[in-house]
């Protein structure tokens, strides 16, 4: 089966930074002829294989919401693609590089909408104050973000270990 490439993928990643609907991430796959429902994408998050969706209002009165996925969800989807088709469970899948990646893509997600809660909170902080608190933030987001990342490769390492047992 054709999987999506890794150039398709970071064209993917650039063109859509904020997230990508459920319905465009299926149908980026069923363009490469692979396939995929809502269905499967929603039993994936609930299996802990991807991250969960974030609500997103939509502009006007009475249009409610929609999920928006981050866009790393098409690199695990693909590498869950690439594990079932090597004959790998869906458990054995949640435990390796890709249950991980989303994990962390979780964490990384609520540290930025906790760092955004600050940054809300710091607005109305008296001035004296709020440059001394803002740069303390600052330094935890940082020290946060270094943090994410190595896990990040642990779980890159963690995923390449598994594979060879």
């Amino acid at each position: 089966m054709a999987l999506l490439t890794e150039t398709q993928i970071r064209r993917l990643e650039r063109q859509y930074p904020a997230g990508l609907s459920s319905a465009a991430i299926v149908e980026t796959f069923k363009g490469k002829s692979q396939r995929f429902s809502e269905p499967t994408l929603r039993k994936y998050v609930q299996l802990g294989l991807l991250p969960t969706s974030r609500r997103v209002g939509k502009r006007g009165r009475f249009h409610g919401s929609s999920g928006i996925y981050p866009v790393v969800v098409v690199r695990l989807i693909n590498e869950i693609k690439r594990a079932l088709d090597a004959g790998r469970t869906l458990e054995e899948i949640r435990r390796g590089y890709v249950g991980l990646m989303g994990e962390v893509t979780a964490l990384e997600r609520g540290s930025a909408h906790a760092f955004s809660r600050f940054d809300e909170a710091l607005a109305v902080v008296a001035k004296g104050r709020e440059r001394r608190l803002h740069s303390l933030v600052r330094a935890r987001e940082r020290s946060l973000g270094k943090e994410l990342k190595a896990l990040s490769k642990l779980a890159e390492r963690l995923g390449k270990e598994t594979q060879l047992l």
